[in-house]
């Protein structure tokens, strides 16, 4: 999800409620783990070699190179922190990963085609780029790998999930956050949408109206801006169409799912065998309406068209929104405690419930995730065995735990056979996030986040009882969560080399200098103009071949997914 973004869910850094929210995986258990010691039951054993699970088979000193997609990440960084030396001091290895000077797009783009890769890539398994890269011979598929180096590897993972993501028959990276299909009914509750929050002091000096619909936000941030002239009365994250997709800003979810609550299956024409593009939606189109009356309302600072992810968080950090949007962890467990330290405890934000536009409820297409970022081996590696060999300390119970908790005892305790971070850390963990994480790095360093019993338990447990108010929230938002998982609206766009994924590309790029124009509009025929004209160039280059490729994209996620 996955800016802090979790594309996916994953737009942001990924919060701590997804990466520990996950949903119960086949756990693959080993005479090392923790968890086998306190008796927690595991559904795939690890085979071991006679001396151990095959990482230990060489534990010196080794480094390799990593790009990872998202130039956001600063968080992800190997320093000194804690986990990062944890999984050095066991394995041996240290990983030099890097982010993307400038453009995350551009920066992945050369690289290719200068045939210059790092050792292993994290990039979205969905990314046009993934294509090329298999295409072109240029990293390993993980199949060839674990037969020859790494077999317990392949033994700890998910049948469904190989299913998956295997491409002509291999399975050319390791998935994060593919999730079972019981992640919708345990866990953390999923919120999967940057909800809209209001400034909590604000929201009181204006009367604490109900806002339950998309006019009673209208009204709401009129009047804030009545009574605080210089707060912004609205902030939403970065507008990229690339990265964020066809919403532009992973901000524009909690509209979009208000004025089309049935968007996903509106796009699917069966007689016409095509899967139209979102932006032919009335109800889609509506949503970036609702933002050009904001802005026609001077409600809306047209500088947020062109901010970085960190411009607009530096100003939320400071409750300098009267009404803001990100994702619902990173408020309450990042900016709200910042917030409450410098600026005051009045000024921290609550969450908006789900908003009715023109009569109908929200719906939200929650889903288990199908992964985010995928773990890429590449040819260009000095060492591939010793790569794959790490993997598997990753994905296995013992490095789950290591990157998660760190060493019991020191870091955590086990309470009721489920691991607790020790007072001092768990408190740093709420009040200071940025801080933790620079400290510690847990949930940041090996990035091959999977589910399993005794976190996710742990995780649901921390949630309630650590975030009340972010539980609360996310409670009053879960009821208009809905299963999109039988859709199969997952992975739709064509391959990127092809002839429709240049169209599409050509679309997208259209799209994304067509959004500040609609929402910097003077009116409503000035929007319509604007908004025909775009649908005539994408007609133009050709979007309903796209759109004929989706379709059949659609039916082969159905067929994936065993869905009828």
């Amino acid at each position: 999800m996955k800016g802090t973004s979790l594309k996916v869910l994953t737009t942001a850094a990924l919060s701590l409620t997804l990466l520990a929210g996950c949903g119960s995986n086949s756990d693959s258990g080993s005479t090392d783990n923790k968890a086998s010691d306190t008796g927690t039951s595991t559904d795939t054993a690890q085979t071991q070699t006679a001396d151990g699970p095959s990482w230990k088979i060489d534990t010196s000193p080794f480094t390799f190179s990593q790009y990872f997609y998202g130039n956001w990440a600063s968080n992800y960084l190997w320093k000194d922190q804690y986990a990062m030396k944890l999984a050095t001091e066991k394995t041996g290895v240290t990983i030099d990963r890097k982010l993307a000077t400038g453009n995350d797009e551009d920066y992945l783009n050369t690289m290719i085609a200068s045939g210059d890769l790092p050792d292993t890539i994290m990039l979205d398994w969905n990314n046009p780029a993934v294509t090329k890269l298999i295409n072109n011979g240029m990293v390993y598929s993980m199949d060839e790998l674990m037969d020859k180096y790494a077999p317990e590897l392949k033994e700890m993972l998910d049948p469904d999930m190989v299913k998956y993501h295997s491409i002509d028959g291999k399975l050319w990276y390791l998935p994060n956050n593919y999730e079972t299909a019981d992640r919708l009914t345990s866990g953390v509750p999923i919120t999967p949408i940057r909800p809209w929050f209001i400034r909590s002091d604000i929201y009181t000096a204006i009367g604490s109206p109900k806002i339950e619909s998309t006019d009673d936000l209208m009204n709401a941030l009129k009047a804030a801006k009545e009574k605080f002239p210089d707060v912004n009365p609205v902030g939403v994250e970065f507008f990229d169409v690339a990265k964020n997709g066809f919403q532009g800003s992973l901000s524009m979810d909690f509209l979009i799912d208000s004025f089309s609550p049935h968007l996903l299956e509106e796009q699917v024409k069966d007689d016409q065998q095509i899967l139209t593009y979102p932006m032919r939606n009335k109800g889609f189109i509506d949503a970036f309406r609702y933002m050009s009356q904001l802005s026609r309302n001077g409600l809306f600072d047209p500088q947020l068209l062109i901010y970085k992810q960190e411009q607009y968080q530096e100003k939320l950090y400071g409750a300098q929104y009267a009404v803001a949007s990100n994702y619902m962890n990173n408020i309450y467990a990042d900016f709200n405690p910042k917030i409450e330290s410098t600026v005051g405890a009045d000024k921290k934000y609550q969450v908006i419930g789900g908003l009715k536009a023109n009569g109908q409820d929200p719906r939200y297409p929650a889903s288990r995730l199908m992964g985010w970022q995928g773990f890429f081996i590449t040819k260009s590696a000095k060492n591939p065995e010793r790569i794959i060999r790490w993997a598997e300390y990753a994905w296995s119970d013992e490095g789950q735990m290591d990157f998660r908790y760190g060493k019991e005892g020191e870091t955590y305790d086990l309470v009721d056979g489920i691991p607790t971070f020790k007072p001092e850390i768990r408190d740093m963990m709420l009040k200071d996030n940025s801080g933790w994480y620079a400290k510690y790095g847990f949930q940041a360093s090996t990035l091959m986040w999977r589910s399993g019993k005794l976190w996710d338990a742990a995780a649901a447990r921390d949630f309630k009882e650590d975030q009340p108010e972010q539980y609360a929230a996310a409670q009053l938002l879960e009821k208009y969560n809905y299963d999109k998982y039988s859709l199969g609206m997952d992975n739709l766009e064509p391959d990127g080399s092809s002839a429709e994924g240049v169209i599409n590309a050509k679309v997208k790029d259209l799209w994304n200098k067509t959004i500040p124009k609609l929402i910097l509009s003077k009116d409503d025929a000035e929007f319509d103009s604007i908004y025909n004209d775009f649908v005539g160039q994408m007609d133009q280059v050709g979007a309903e071949k796209v759109e004929k490729v989706m379709y059949q994209r659609h039916l082969a996620d159905l067929e994936k997914k065993g869905v009828k």
